[in-house]
């Protein structure tokens, strides 16, 4: 009878914790991405990695969309986002808004956390910077490698705003459809998007230095634990070095299919440097 009694309490207690631990991962969590796709190719994207991420944490995540900066900031702010995916200048926003921390950076293919920003043009008679004097040029406002970044290298070229027609689309990929149909005679975006269109039709006008990549970020207020297992999920993944991992990442963004790795104490400090510049580009850098 004794044992029996036993037998029925390990039942219950069990049942307990199975009930404790379903509960807890009843709770949704929010992952999102900074619009420099359109809300479609972000969702086409990112939902394999939030997939991945409810399979292997326990945890329940689903994937929020956002028109642009200002919205993702303030949900980044007010608590609705647990978990972003954002380049340099929203992170340093973010971070100075609502104390965002950097968790995890992107590697980029050559398995380094930076990455590149490109000058392009369509216009096979513009041959460097400063024969876009007069012309159309495309940005995607506050993208740091589609506004920010290219506006400085504007300016090293000794090309300023009054000097061009500037010209602002919704996303990088339009920006990409505006230089193939002639729209715009040049502009500044991501490396690895160019290196994704067609060649033949886009030449290269300057390369950046290289930049702090994308991170995760995340709000002092998530979880800890919930923050402990989304990192060590995405640190696992070896796709540079493991084919496994590499077959699994190969329908998700090239933004995160290399992996990632934990931010060193350099990374804000290369984080806010592009901040500065976004702050000359806000004023025109006259």
């Amino acid at each position: 009878m004794k044992r029996l009694a036993a037998c029925c309490c390990l039942f219950l207690n069990l049942l307990l914790t199975a009930h404790v631990a379903c509960a807890a991962s009843q709770h949704t969590y929010t992952f999102a991405v900074v619009p420099y796709y359109s809300p479609e190719k972000i969702w086409t994207l990112f939902t394999p990695v939030v997939n991945y991420l409810s399979k292997t944490t326990g945890d329940k995540w689903q994937l929020q969309l956002y028109p642009n900066h200002a919205e993702f900031l303030n949900d980044i702010c007010n608590g609705k986002i647990s978990a972003a995916f954002t380049g340099p200048v929203p992170l340093a926003r973010a971070y100075e808004a609502c104390g965002a921390r950097p968790v995890l950076v992107a590697l980029a293919q050559n398995g380094k956390p930076v990455y590149h920003s490109v000058f392009v043009s369509s216009d096979q008679a513009i041959r460097n910077l400063r024969d876009l004097k007069g012309k159309r040029v495309g940005f995607f406002k506050g993208s740091t490698a589609a506004h920010v970044v290219p506006v400085r290298m504007l300016k090293d070229a000794g090309v300023y705003m009054p000097d061009i027609s500037p010209v602002f689309l919704g996303s990088q990929d339009k920006l990409v459809s505006a230089l193939l149909t002639g729209d715009i005679a040049a502009a500044g975006i991501k490396e690895s998007l160019y290196q994704k269109v067609s060649r033949e039709k886009l030449h290269v006008l300057s390369r950046s230095e290289p930049l702090p990549n994308f991170a995760v970020c995340a709000l002092p207020a998530f979880p800890a634990k919930a923050r402990e297992r989304l990192v060590s999920s995405l640190l696992k993944l070896k796709p540079l070095t493991n084919a496994r991992d590499r077959e699994l990442v190969s329908h998700w963004d090239d933004e995160v299919k290399h992996g990632f790795v934990t931010p060193d104490r350099d990374f804000l400090v290369g984080v806010f440097r592009i901040r500065d510049m976004f702050k000359d580009a806000g004023n025109g850098i006259r």
